[in-house]
């Protein structure tokens, strides 16, 4: 195969992805989302797609669509990708700075998953210089929301999903390598609790409070996780700093669960949790969902040509099914064989000790590049 004499150089790759990392894009900052897919929009811009920008809706930031063979209408390869992370501006240069040690690289965002997106646009790039041409058009969506549960991109992954023939994902790798074909359903919650407003000093008596009331729901809501379904309070929100009782609370809560029976059992829970603890004004509202995607036939089958192509580039990984969600599970979903998971092997997402294995960057790359080279 031709693609196999191609080989991504870890140094120029970690060089290219830092200042990626470096322009911190926290979900719930729109604006610097945007100015990280205006980075991006560039660098595909560079790499000869017609690059088109998506004006962000429902407070979050841009999207970028990328297509390198406009001219081309037959489904192709959809590179699927988020560019929100988790962790607030300032990260890079306190907590989190990009440093490489013991193998590993460290950074905001750079295993989940600006290193997997990076990573399969310098596959992309390595193609087309070596004039590689993919036999199907491929085609690149970056979303800013993903790790808010896709509230206002849902819309558009499907829709560009639709016109596909594969969905690559590439999500970090766990430490053991494995793609990921099938994910557990993902649900986000607000719950809201309300009372009376009064001064808090001179009347505390006559008030309800939303925040007391929030307290003691808090720990049930909570109580209700078990072996087939996590639930986390992740969010909280009430009052403001003066003296008087909080009218209203808020608070976020995710969960994934083994099947979507059990999700819908949790729904009724809380709502029961709610009634019992806050009569009064209680509310749950469903934020976002994520469906579940089972592994099809044609997801095995994707796999199964990764497989082989890992086997010729001289590694192995297996498949499972994951818990936790990505946008993997809309196009799993809708049936378009997809495969999650491709980016450089790493750990710790979400944390402070977030990493990538460098040794692993130069063979996932190779893989990337040949699925695009060879899928037909």
């Amino acid at each position: 195969m031709q693609f196999a004499r191609l080989s991504i150089d870890p140094d120029l790759f970690l060089k290219g992805v830092r200042p990626w990392v470096e322009c911190e894009s926290p979900s719930w900052d729109a604006a610097a989302v945007s100015r990280m897919m205006d980075k991006a929009a560039k660098h595909l811009h560079r790499m000869g797609a017609a690059v088109r920008t998506i004006p962000g809706e429902k407070g979050f930031g841009n999207c970028v669509f990328a297509d390198f063979a406009p001219q081309i209408a037959a489904p192709g390869i959809l590179i699927l990708g988020h560019l929100d992370t988790v962790h607030p501006l300032g990260t890079i240069h306190g907590e989190l700075p990009w440093r490489e040690a013991d193998g590993r690289c460290y950074g905001p965002g750079l295993y989940d998953m600006k290193g997997g997106n990076y990573l399969a646009l310098e596959a992309l790039r390595m193609l087309l210089a070596n004039g590689l041409t993919p036999e199907l058009p491929v085609r690149v969506l970056f979303t800013p929301d993903e790790e808010s549960g896709s509230p206002s991109a849902r819309h558009l992954i499907e829709e560009a999903a639709r016109g596909a023939k594969y969905v690559l994902v590439p999500e970090g790798a766990e430490p053991n390598g494995n793609l990921v074909i099938g994910r557990f359903p993902v649900a986000r919650f607000q719950v809201i609790t309300r009372g009376k407003s009064s001064h808090a000093l001179l009347q505390p008596g006559e008030a309800r409070s939303a925040l007391t009331a929030m307290a003691r729901l808090v720990p049930r809501i909570e109580a209700l996780a078990s072996p087939e379904c996590s639930v986390a309070v992740n969010f909280l929100q009430s009052g403001h700093p003066i003296a008087a009782v909080p009218t209203e609370a808020l608070c976020g809560v995710v969960s994934t669960a083994r099947s979507e029976e059990r999700i819908e059992q949790l729904v009724s829970e809380l709502q029961a949790v709610v009634v019992a603890e806050a009569a009064e004004g209680g509310e749950v509202r469903t934020y976002t969902r994520r469906p579940i995607w089972h592994a099809s036939e044609r997801d095995r089958a994707l796999w199964a040509h990764a497989k082989a192509l890992a086997d010729d580039i001289g590694f192995s990984f297996d498949h499972h099914m994951a818990f936790g969600g990505s946008d993997g599970n809309f196009t799993g979903a809708l049936g378009i064989p997809t495969l999650d998971c491709l980016g450089p092997v790493g750990a710790n997402a979400h944390q402070l000790t977030e990493n990538i294995e460098i040794a692993s960057i130069e063979p996932r790359g190779r893989l990337l590049a040949g699925l695009l080279a060879t899928l037909r």
